[in-house]
Formats: C-alpha cells, structure tokens, sequence
C-alpha cells in the first residue's frame, strides 16, 4: 500500500514538474511574443486595434489622464512626448522629442493622420490639435477633419465606420499624401 502511494506520488510529481515545463518553456514565451507583436502593431496606422482606444471615447478634452491614455494607444506612442491642454481654446497640443527626420516623413504622415482623427472622433470638444517635433509642427482643426470625410468625426468612432473609412483608406501612399496635405497645409 505505501510503495502504490509512493509511486502514485512520484507520478503525480512528474506530470506536474513536466506541465510546468511545458507552460514556462512552451507557453508562457508563446503568449509574450503575441502580447509584444500586439503592442508592435498599434504602433502601426494599418494594424492599430480601434476596439483598444474607442473606450478612451470622451465628451471633454480636460480628461488629462483620458487624453493621455488614449494618445497613449496610438501610433508614435512610442515617441517620448508631453502633453499641454489649452482649454480656452480646446486645443491639445503633442509636443515629441524627436524630430521629423529622425522618425520618418512615411512614418509620421499616416500617424498624424490616424491620430488626428482619432482623436477628434473620441474626444467630442476637442477643436484642434498641434503635434509639435523640434523644428516643425503640424496643426488641424475638428472642421477640416470633418471636411475631409464629409462627417462629424464622432460617428467615425465605431469599429466598422472606422476600418472603412479611415483604416483601410491609409493603404493608399497617395490617399494619405493627400489627406496629409489637407489636414495639416490647407491654411491650418
């Protein structure tokens, strides 16, 4: 009876230290190179998860920790930046460590695009926005966005109007170089 015991508890130890051999050499890398490649894609206009942001969706732009949160979620996240709110005028202004050319010019305009909108479509007083690099800044207002797609920004902010009419268009080299233009040359 105790050498069954025994041996029944020597099995039990087994598939235990090999389970756990499997979840920590086998799963757990598996789930954080998902979890990594996830955050990778945010950073990207194409691949940026809007289900991840919309609940960042708010009326007033003086939500600083909202603001951020959302900013937070988007592409060039990954640039060190500050934030100023301007609440006489419902300006929020994004002010990057990096310069233009240090980021990319391909890289920056379908971001500024992407964020710009989002940002209008989420945070629903919000009626300009400065995104601000040493050297340059690039300014936008909620009228020319809703110029832009014919729109009220705010009924961009569910996942199928979005993929259709912002995502999916940032494909497009010249439809961004040309939204780029509109948005942030267009007397802005």
């Amino acid at each position: 009876m105790t050498k069954r015991r025994n041996i029944l508890i020597l099995v039990l130890l087994i598939i235990g230290v090999v389970a756990l051999c499997i979840v920590e050499v086998g799963i757990k890398p598996n789930i954080r190179r998902q979890q990594q490649a996830y955050l990778v894609a945010q950073l990207n206009p194409l691949t940026n998860d809007f289900a991840n942001i919309v609940k960042f969706k708010n009326p007033y732009m003086g939500d600083n920790a909202n603001d951020a949160n959302l900013n937070a979620n988007l592409p060039l996240a990954n640039v060190q930046h500050t934030f100023v709110i301007h609440p006489q005028t419902r300006e929020l202004d994004i002010r990057y460590t990096k310069t233009v050319q240090d980021i990319g010019l391909t890289k920056i305009q379908p971001s500024l695009v992407y964020n710009a909108t989002a940002n209008f479509a989420l945070i629903d007083n919000l009626d300009s926005i400065k995104f601000e690099f040493p050297g340059t800044s690039y300014r936008v207002t909620r009228a020319q966005v809703q110029s832009w797609y014919g729109v009220e920004p705010s009924t961009l902010a569910n996942q199928t109007a979005w993929k259709q009419n912002v995502q999916s268009k940032l494909e497009n080299p010249q439809y961004v170089k040309n939204t780029f233009q509109t948005f942030f040359e267009s007397g802005a």
